[in-house]
């Protein structure tokens, strides 16, 4: 079992942004890394550690890209128009459902160390399931990688 573990595919993804362009990709990709029997994991980082803050991924929004991105208002039809679509035409789960599905079938979670101390967080205020690591945990498990991954 020990020898079977240290053969999979290992792969290492970050997210720094709580957008829906910043949290679907990596979300995705862990859990088909996972389907396909690979170890998987995410680290949230910046922006992207609000993902994984009790109902943070609820207020992941889209920016169009652009003027339009900047307009108020804009923002929040854009948000739902592109939940709409990924839901029913590609048939992706909102990222809420995601992120549970991840914990689920064993993605882990890694949040920034970093990030949680400037912003003055603290463990309780995070999803069940999320391991804080610092820079250097992270590099190490990231030189172990297969596919390591910014989206």
């Amino acid at each position: 079992m020990e020898k079977a573990e240290r053969e999979r595919q290992r792969v290492f993804l970050i997210c720094a942004r709580n957008t829906l362009d910043g949290v679907y990709p990596p979300l995705i990709l862990a859990l088909q890394a996972v389907r396909a029997g690979a170890e998987a994991a995410i680290f949230f980082t910046f922006d992207g550690i609000h993902a994984i803050r009790r109902g943070g991924i609820r207020r992941a929004k889209y920016f169009p890209p652009g003027i339009l991105g900047w307009i108020p208002g804009i923002p929040a039809l854009a948000t739902a128009m592109m939940r709409r679509l990924a839901e029913k035409r590609a048939q992706v789960p909102p990222p809420e459902d995601l992120l549970e599905m991840c914990l689920y079938e064993g993605v882990k979670l890694y949040g920034c160390r970093m990030t949680v101390d400037m912003l003055g967080l603290k463990p309780e205020d995070f999803v069940e399931g999320v391991e804080f690591i610092d820079a250097q945990c992270y590099m190490e498990r990231a030189l172990r990688a297969d596919i390591n991954m910014f989206i």
